[in-house]
């Protein structure tokens, strides 16, 4: 193979492990975009790049080979199907005429940092190190399905464009150190990261990615060591799906911004994680935690917060901590409706505490959300259990009611004037005794039997509080039955 200047001395370099930088002095700054302009003085051979990878040169005693070439035209295709690479490849700032094709390889610490390529095949590859797209720009797929990188998945100031597509596909990508996604990094299509095992962390602080009416980033089933942070400035237009991820320590959206209007901004159904933080900057569409399993759960507040959905989503505290009336704001916003259990985790979160009065109210609020969902004699009843006792939980009000019956009985008796059943036997007439006497259900006090009325309305008075005597016990009873089941 007949060799031109620029592969010459990347040949000569590659035993030392040398940089050659192919760019003069007046050309180093200008854009790796515009590569089809340069000229033989800066143009290499793929095919010359894969014959130094696969070891078609000599080496040197105690010196490390490296393919290390900067601001180079690199035309044909760059392919190491199912491949060993023998050393580091570093391909900087260069123009790829051709999507390198890397599927399948043994490859060591690779980088394409601040390169242009039309796509990028390493699917079922290995890297021992750091794959390195740090500001490189990429216009059609990333493929690095079923791939596995030692070291960190590096993509700081990168640029990935495959618009109403798969931007990055790291379906079951193992990445043992980490996913960076930091300094600007921006992709327009999806990144996929399904069934993804991430070994520390996932940090997409700042980032911008773009699949409008797509999932933006779709990291289903995800395994990530530490933590998922998309804060900071982090945009997304399009969803967040995080369904069934297991996350060790944190996730965040602080200061982010997630739109997905026509449907969940979030999906994170089953996500498991200590600590999820929601205090997004804007949220424009729902968000779904349905059964997941959180320890602390920082939710978002105010008349912009979106809609939760929060059936069977279990926590051990929560943040910021509020009175009962501003999460309760929070729960009845559930777009699934009335769901039980949302309810009693919060009250089990403030019994836990010692705000008992924030408990009793969230249970109260519980079975008046449940009233809706009843026939209407279900309704009815309901209606008098709230207005009696407060469904168990507000109890004083019985007695109030019993305050009130029993003056104005009292009231009214005392001003009108019995009679005797048998003149002459019993105990006198009292006012509160036989106001009291009609009250109660069970039992007597030896007036009801002794006295009776001839004026109707009277009568009909002392009807009224034999039934209201009747309903507010079984009121009672049947309140404080549910408050001790906590149906």
């Amino acid at each position: 193979m007949v060799l031109t200047e620029p592969e010459r001395r990347l040949r000569e370099a590659f035993a030392t492990g040398a940089k050659v930088d192919v760019r003069g002095a007046a050309t180093a700054e200008e854009p790796e975009t515009d590569g089809p302009g340069w000229g033989p003085e800066r143009t290499v051979r793929a095919e010359v790049i894969r014959t130094l990878l696969l070891g078609g040169a000599d080496t040197r005693p105690g010196e490390t080979p490296v393919v290390h070439l900067v601001g180079a035209r690199v035309t044909g295709r760059l392919k190491l199907v199912f491949a060993e690479a023998c050393c580091v490849l570093r391909l900087e700032k260069c123009w790829f005429e051709q999507a390198p094709q890397l599927y399948g390889a043994a490859l060591r610490v690779t980088g394409f940092g601040g390169s242009y390529l039309p796509g990028l095949a390493i699917n079922t590859a290995t890297v021992a190190g750091n794959l390195d797209l740090m500001r490189t720009r990429i216009r059609g797929m990333v493929n690095l399905a079923n791939a596995r990188i030692d070291g960190s998945l590096l993509l700081q100031g990168a640029w990935l464009s495959h618009p109403g597509g798969v931007a990055l596909d790291g379906s079951r990508l193992e990445a043992a150190s980490g996913i960076v996604g930091r300094e600007g990094f921006r992709a327009e299509g999806e990144i996929r990261l399904r069934e993804a095992r991430v070994g520390e962390a996932l940090r997409l602080e700042g980032a911008y990615l773009h699949h409008p009416g797509g999932d933006a980033l779709c990291a289903e089933s995800i395994q990530v060591g530490t933590r998922i942070d998309c804060g900071d400035g982090f945009r997304a237009e399009g969803a967040i799906v995080l369904t069934d991820a297991t996350v060790g320590r944190a996730v965040s959206f602080r200061d982010a911004t997630v739109e997905h209007p026509t449907g969940h901004a979030l999906a994170a159904g089953h996500l498991q994680v200590p600590e999820l933080d929601l205090r997004a900057t804007h949220w424009d569409g729902a968000i779904d935690l349905r059964h997941g399993r959180l320890d602390v759960p920082h939710l978002p507040t105010g008349p912009s917060a979106p809609a939760l959905r929060l059936d069977g989503l279990t926590y051990r505290a929560l943040e910021p901590h509020l009175p009962a009336d501003r999460c309760l704001a929070l729960v009845e916003r559930d777009p699934d409706g009335y769901r039980p259990q949302p309810y009693q985790q919060l009250a089990a979160i403030y019994q836990a505490i010692g705000h008992d009065d924030d408990a009793r109210a969230v249970l109260l609020a519980k079975q008046r959300r449940r009233r809706a969902t009843l026939r209407p004699l279900g309704r009815a009843w309901g209606r008098l259990l709230d207005a009696t006792v407060g469904y168990g939980y507000r109890p004083w009000l019985a007695g109030l009611w019993l305050t009130a019956l029993t003056l104005l009985g009292t009231a009214v008796f005392r001003a009108a004037h019995p009679k005797p059943v048998k003149p002459g036997e019993g105990a006198p007439f009292s006012p509160l005794v036989y106001t009291l006497d009609l009250l109660i259900p069970v039992g007597g006090l030896g007036q009801r039997n002794a006295w009776y009325w001839p004026s109707a309305p009277v009568q009909w008075l002392a009807y009224v509080l034999i039934a209201a005597g009747w309903v507010l016990t079984t009121a009672v009873v049947a309140g404080v039955t549910r408050m001790l089941n906590r149906s």
